[in-house]
């Protein structure tokens, strides 16, 4: 279930998108291009996670894919704002210690329990884009953008099995925070780049894009349970290839 804080952005972002496409447009003149795009996207992502040494180990990556709606607004001849909301879903996995209720941890570097996660992340993106060559005459041009990005964990999943016998210690929810002052720990700040090209359809000023993109985490996120160590925490950042569409 979305918690409370994405509904609020949920709720900015829709009338957003309808005042820009209803009110916006009628400022274009005849003939002028278009002022406000929409922006479609969906694709792969490659993760890149970092833990604390100190109480964790072998660290890998899992799958991950992502969905984008944005909003292209022109402010210059080449300059664009692109607001949007995006959506991603990723694993990891990585070993450390299990901490059984009642019993005192011990902290002797053997990482002999199997964890696994998977990410809901909601995000914001808040970008400026520059176009490369005339969209309305040239089949192809190209576009990079950058900007902020603010994060939202939506829900963490995490398995722990013990390497030992394979035994499932926990499975279900669990809390995952960021950490940081941005809006409290259920919030989280990056910054994201993305390049692409795009095949311009110049009869009806639509066009289908392909674009690769780094987004970089500003703060790491925490775990914590009964069971986990105490500075459980991990950094993240993801790169992106996406195939869209823009109408």
């Amino acid at each position: 279930m979305l918690r409370k804080p994405v509904y609020i952005v949920l709720c900015f972002l829709v009338p957003l998108s309808v005042f820009c496409q209803h009110f916006l447009q009628k400022e274009q003149k005849a003939g002028d291009p278009k002022l406000v795009y929409t922006r479609i996207s969906a694709g792969t992502a490659l993760s890149f996670y970092s833990n604390n040494n100190l109480h964790s180990g072998n660290t890998r990556p899992g799958p991950a894919f992502y969905g984008n709606v944005s909003e292209e607004i022109r402010m210059y001849k080449d300059i664009f704002f692109v607001g949007g909301i995006e959506y991603q879903h990723s694993a990891m996995s990585f070993n450390s210690y299990y901490f059984t209720p009642g019993y005192q941890p011990l902290y002797n570097g053997h990482y002999n329990c199997n964890y696994n996660l998977a990410l809901q992340e909601g995000r914001l993106n808040l970008l400026l884009r520059y176009t490369g060559g005339d969209e309305l005459r040239n089949p192809f041009s190209a576009y990079a953008e950058m900007g902020y990005i603010l994060r939202y964990f939506i829900n963490t999943k995490m398995k722990v099995t013990d390497d030992a016998n394979g035994k499932n210690l926990f499975n279900g929810n669990t809390q995952a925070d960021f950490i940081g002052k941005t809006l409290g720990n259920n919030f989280s700040s990056g910054l994201k780049i993305n390049v692409g090209v795009q095949h311009n359809l110049l009869k009806t000023h639509r066009a289908w894009f392909l674009q690769i993109g780094f987004m970089y985490g500003l703060a790491q996120f925490n775990i914590h349970e009964i069971f986990t160590p105490t500075a459980l925490n991990i950094k993240s950042s993801y790169a992106q290839l996406g195939l869209g569409y823009k109408f």
